[in-house]
């Protein structure tokens, strides 16, 4: 018994224990491995599981493992699904521990309604699983504007945590906490302004730099960035956030200077912003991918990719990337009428309508007019004829003479989408202008069935029968 609480117990630990060999590996040096990590061999401890443990509890640690090396590699959507589907079989001692990590996935996709969601249940708010998400459980309620009595909860969470909290590790969480709880105007300021960065450690000025760019207090350091010693520049993460400090400034050229040889997710993000800058679409787009590539679910990189794959018509990449957006209520049927839009130009058909039907569906009478114009155009390439006249008909009063035309002509004219979608494709005006003007062709002349004097006889009788009778 007492072998299986130890072993509940190392797989409780913080996510900053996993795939440590040798020394300590701090969050640092995990962020920059993310992506790189590989699988050790757990060999030795599988054999000693199966012996303490049955296979079926064995199999749900060894699972339990891949969820947290996908947690640290930033495989959050493998690692969400790897722990609902334990979570489903095991309510008991592992419960904690897997509310846990899907808080942390979810919280690492933006998804801050569905992390508070798993970080205020019941067995997370007990000692002593408390003191573990407690610092992550404030940043949420912060973030979703849940802050009621959000001070009581930041005093609690430092009691719990005496042990492992510092006075120099607090002014983040107490800057956020005073903040949420309505701290007067300038509290960021004043917080900010009393520290002189050039008399502080290099773990402490990433901290206040950070709070800084945070609360848009650039200005308060700008000048003093200058003045940072050697060992300040040489360290990565801190180069990074200078060269931060500087695009958001608009000192384009330094900042450039600072970031020129990294290579971190938000650096590739800043040097794809860059090239738009300089109006160079191709180089921001590949910078955007390499941020995807160190950081799958990275969604500043996402955001501004998509855009790009449209414009550089990468339809393929667009769809994958569309489909990666993480969606919540405000933003689900934007997300699915662009992987539509995508899908379309793939002339994926079947896809393109069962997203734009989820769309119709949701959003009813209220359904954009982009919608329903793409809808038109989906139905008009299936030879659907239902869905046609549907939504042509809507996009007609949306007043849309196209869809208001091609309405009456599919009424007379059944075969339209049959000839749309012929394998030749119906020929273009220009084509047919020019086949008109080439090809010879005689005067025309046109037949005389009714001879005008004739008709000037008959009015001429008409006129002497008229003058009789009278």
């Amino acid at each position: 018994m007492n072998c299986l609480v130890l072993i509940l117990a190392i797989f409780a630990l913080p996510l900053t224990s996993f795939g440590q060999t040798g020394s300590a590996v701090n969050n640092n040096d995990l962020a920059k491995l993310r992506g790189k990590v590989t699988s050790r061999d757990f060999g030795l401890e599988r054999a000693v599981l199966s012996r303490l443990l049955d296979n079926e509890f064995e199999a749900r640690v060894e699972s339990l493992r891949d969820a947290k090396f996908f947690l640290i590699n930033g495989e959050t959507e493998l690692a969400r699904k790897t722990l609902f589907t334990l979570l489903k079989r095991d309510q008991g001692k592992l419960a904690p521990v897997l509310k846990r990590y899907l808080a942390l996935a979810d919280f690492q996709d933006g998804r801050w309604a569905e992390s508070l969601i798993h970080l205020s249940s019941p067995e997370l708010n007990a000692y002593p699983n408390y003191a573990r998400i407690c610092p992550l459980k404030i940043i949420v309620r912060i973030a979703v504007k849940k802050t009621f009595e959000i001070k009581n909860e930041w005093n609690r969470c430092k009691i719990e945590n005496s042990k492992d909290l510092f006075v120099k590790d607090m002014i983040w969480m107490e800057t956020l906490v005073n903040l949420a709880d309505g701290a007067p105007k300038g509290f960021g300021s004043k917080t900010v302004n009393r520290y002189n960065l050039l008399n502080i450690s290099n773990d402490d000025l990433k901290v206040i730099l950070k709070l800084a760019l945070y609360l848009n207090l650039e200005n308060n350091f700008i000048d003093q960035l200058e003045g940072l010693d050697y060992s300040a520049i040489q360290d990565e993460e801190l180069r990074a956030i200078v060269a931060h400090m500087y695009f958001r400034k608009g000192k384009l050229s330094q900042s450039w200077k600072f970031m020129e040889d990294l290579a971190t997710p938000n650096v590739e993000n800043m040097k794809g912003n860059l090239w738009l800058l300089r109006g160079n679409q191709e180089l921001a787009y590949a910078q955007f991918k390499l941020a995807l590539k160190q950081k799958s679910n990275s969604q500043n990189a996402l955001e501004r990719a998509l855009p790009l794959a449209w414009s550089l018509k990468q339809w393929k990449e667009g769809y994958k990337l569309s489909d990666r957006i993480y969606a919540h209520e405000k933003n689900k049927l934007q997300k699915l009428t662009t992987t539509a839009a995508f899908a379309v130009s793939l002339e994926n058909w079947d896809e393109a309508q069962n997203r734009l039907e989820l769309v119709h569906q949701e959003a009813g009478e209220g359904t954009a007019q982009e919608v329903s114009q793409l809808s038109t155009y989906v139905a008009l390439r299936k030879n659907d004829k239902k869905r046609l006249q549907r939504y042509s008909n809507r996009s007609c009063e949306g007043g849309d003479l196209t869809a208001c035309w091609l309405l009456t002509t599919s009424m007379i004219w059944e075969d339209l989408p049959l000839v749309l979608n012929r394998e030749d494709g119906p020929r273009s005006e220009q084509i047919l202008w020019k086949e008109l003007s080439s090809s010879e062709t005689e005067a025309f002349k046109e037949e005389s069935f009714i001879d005008q004097r004739d008709i000037d006889e008959l009015d001429d009788s008409l006129i002497k029968l008229i003058s009789k009778a009278q």
